[in-house]
């Protein structure tokens, strides 16, 4: 099921005079005219050319979205330099790590170009963006919903999408924006090869942990700095090759060495991944009261599981390091945003929302009424289902798929059917078996990356866990009837189904999964226990959880497009900026302090002194290298910080941020780089639903710090040599 947020738009707030307040809206760059003159009361120098263009170099070549869009990266040297997020980078340095060569622990820079290594991941560069709204709409009335109306969106956009690609020259993304009142078609050039260049220590990286995760003040160097390759002659290629070169991009970004002050402007560009503004009152008590408390539960005891073997072990704690890192990232945030919207009572305020827009439609004619009326009805039937089962699809994307071992059985499971397949087919036999060969060949080359880091202790415990969780918690007619069936045969003994399963089961043990690849067989398949258990779980989610929601999800849908269309009609004269959906966007505001409470004041900025004030030798989250604290007690700064002044360290700014935007470069009034943005305020984490604009703040490393570490941590002057400083 999709997310059951109800989303909706996020309206400008315009400010008034020289009062300074977070602006709502992640806006679309091919429109940033719309919001230019207001950049400009802000302080940008900037022409719009200057920002986005299609004809000519701009801002927007250097803003990289990392993979489909996990994170976004910054272009800050000729030579195709990237800087992002410590946490960014974190999966990529921890594959590369070993317990030997330890570059999540220890910290990694690459003296040359020789020795930086594969980073398995690729980047994009946005070429343009088109407004397609006529295209995909083509043909397609009002009166035409539900999957009728998907699939001839679908059909539209498949031609559109090969139209725009260029023969593969391009990848193509399609984006849905007001719930199918818009559309626009992304088109990027991918490159490939990209490599790791350098990152500090995972105790600098990921200073404070998780204790200071969503935290101010905070005193994380949360960076990374990758490059991209091309070929000889600057084209993008799919993959690595030792013949590829450094890239030379468009532009690239300017380093500022000038600091920031309270209330200069300031933008940040990148790929945010998802908001759910306007969610309907409905939305927010299905997220507060069921969904996001289950999400908390399940990701706090796998963390218990992980931590535990963690700390016994450092090649397992290796091991487990981005998976922990991952699980937590999300435990924190969920509890954060269950307590923002409770507190701010956002659930009252949607209602209020709701009898306002019920008013204008009863106001209205009969077209508005017909229109219209039945938009909050198809809500709340919405949410009657989803209260009544959404459990059982949390529980199946948390529980059961955070079980290691089923999502490596997928592919067991599918294979089996390919097997199953070949007995029963007459005539194609030798094309099913190029497939079953195929499929075998491609688990063969994924094997030994499945069980890199994986520990069986640990996904045992955690199977166990979850199982119960799962069993405990999600009514027996909301679970496969096979897996009830299974359950029964151990008499509801989940110890045992779990002990028999890491027993024998061919996807617990890599040399047994090797040994069956060596030597396949259909009937071996149909005797694997956690095969078998994979497969239930998988058929279950494909051809039932789905389809529990089926017309609960259209009902949605349908009054998401009839709201966000009548919020148009309500407002004409706003600005409106679409849901974040992974696509480009930017926001701008300043640089600010705020409040997070009574008689409490934040400032906007941290320092050297802070870091040192919470320096814990010995502990796994406030600790520090040797070499580091001798620098900062010297206050050896050199040229990162003012005469007579300490290092600054992070900064906060009022921008409108979401997940996606790690690693997006913060860009002053000049277009020149002054820090990168890694996380918002603990007070505000209702802002994905709910943005508040006296709380919600971006926090952000300064781009002086990072500096720092690579020149007096790292002893890597050569890559700050490689950069462009603007003094």
């Amino acid at each position: 099921m999709k997310k059951v947020y109800i989303i909706i738009l996020s309206v400008v707030a315009l400010v008034s005079g020289n009062t300074a307040k977070a602006d709502e809206g992640m806006w679309i760059p091919a429109l940033l005219t719309d919001n230019y003159e207001e950049m400009q009361r802000l302080g940008l120098k900037m022409t719009p050319e200057q920002l986005y263009s299609i004809n000519s170099s701009s801002m927007k070549d250097a803003i990289v979205r990392l993979g489909s869009g996990f994170c976004t990266g910054e272009i800050i040297s000729s030579k195709g330099l990237i800087l992002t997020n410590h946490h960014c980078g974190y999966s990529a340095i921890q594959k590369l790590s070993t317990t030997t060569a330890n570059h999540l622990k220890n910290g990694f820079w690459a003296k040359n170009h020789s020795e930086e290594l594969n980073a398995g991941f690729s980047v994009s560069f946005l070429v343009r963006i088109d407004d397609i709204t006529s295209e995909v709409l083509n043909g397609i009335g009002d009166d035409i919903t539900g999957s009728i109306r998907d699939e001839a969106v679908a059909k539209n956009s498949s031609a559109i999408k090969k139209e725009r690609s260029e023969e593969g020259a391009y990848d193509v993304d399609i984006k849905e924006m007001f719930s199918g009142n818009k559309y626009y078609a992304y088109i990027y050039e991918t490159f490939g090869d990209v490599r790791l260049v350098g990152t500090p220590p995972e105790s600098v990286g990921k200073y404070g942990g998780d204790t200071d995760n969503w935290m101010w003040p905070r005193h994380t160097g949360d960076f990374s700095m990758f490059r991209v390759y091309a070929s000889k002659d600057n084209k993008a290629t799919k993959t690595y090759s030792e013949d590829n070169v450094p890239y030379t991009p468009k532009h690239h970004l300017p380093v500022s060495m000038k600091g920031v002050e309270k209330e200069d402007f300031a933008m940040i560009w990148g790929f945010p991944g998802s908001t759910d503004r306007y969610l309907s009152s409905f939305g927010v008590k299905n997220a507060t009261d069921i969904d996001q408390p289950a999400r908390v539960k399940i990701r706090r005891t796998k963390l218990d599981v992980y931590e535990k073997y963690q700390t016994q072990n450092e090649a397992v704690d290796l091991m487990y390091a981005a998976k922990h890192a991952q699980v937590a990232n999300y435990w924190k945030y969920f509890m954060g945003q269950t307590r923002g919207l409770k507190r701010l009572n956002v659930e009252e305020k949607k209602q209020g929302e709701e009898r306002d827009f019920q008013q204008w439609v009863e106001q209205g004619d009969q077209g508005r009424k017909d229109k219209y009326g039945k938009v909050l009805t198809m809500y709340e039937n919405a949410y009657k289902i989803y209260d009544k089962k959404i459990l059982a699809e949390t529980y199946w994307m948390e529980a059961i798929y955070g079980i290691e071992f089923v999502k490596y059985g997928f592919g067991f499971h599918r294979l089996k059917g390919i097997y199953e397949a070949l007995e029963t087919e007459k005539e194609g036999k030798d094309l099913v078996q190029k497939q079953i060969d195929a499929t075998i060949t491609r688990m063969i080359e994924s094997t030994p990356s499945n069980f890199k880091d994986y520990y069986a202790p640990i996904d045992k415990e955690v199977a166990e866990a979850m199982i119960g969780y799962y069993v405990s918690d999600i009514p027996a007619d909301q679970r496969p009837a096979d897996f009830n069936a299974l359950l029964s045969k151990y008499k509801g003994d989940i110890n045992k189904l779990v002990a028999n399963i890491f027993d024998k089961s061919i996807l617990v043990n890599q040399a047994k999964a090797e040994a069956f690849l060596a030597k396949p067989s259909g009937k071996k398949l149909k005797k694997d226990l956690g095969v078998m258990f994979s497969g239930i779980m998988l058929d279950y989610y494909i051809n039932d959880l789905q389809a529990m929601f089926a017309e609960a999800e259209q009902s949605r849908a349908t009054a998401d497009r009839l709201y966000k269309a009548a919020l148009f009609e309500m407002h004409p004269d706003k600005l409106f900026a679409p849901n974040a959906n992974s696509s480009m966007r930017f926001t701008y505001g300043q640089v600010l302090d705020y409040s997070p409470g009574d008689a409490m004041m934040y400032k906007h900025f941290t320092t050297m002194a802070g870091v040192l004030e919470k320096y814990q030798p010995g502990d796994h989250e406030f600790d520090l290298p040797a070499n580091y604290l001798a620098a900062a007690r010297k206050k050896d700064y050199g040229q990162y910080a003012k005469d007579g002044e300490d290092l600054q360290i992070c900064f906060l700014t009022n921008h409108d941020i979401t997940g996606g935007n790690s690693g997006s470069p913060v860009i002053n009034a000049n277009g020149e780089l002054i820090g990168l943005a890694f996380d918002g305020n603990w007070e505000a984490m209702s802002g994905d639903i709910a943005f508040e604009p006296a709380l919600q703040r971006t926090i952000s490393v300064d781009i002086r710090y990072v500096l720092w570490c690579i020149d007096k941590l790292a002893g890597a002057k050569h890559i700050v040599d490689e950069m462009t400083l603007a003094r």
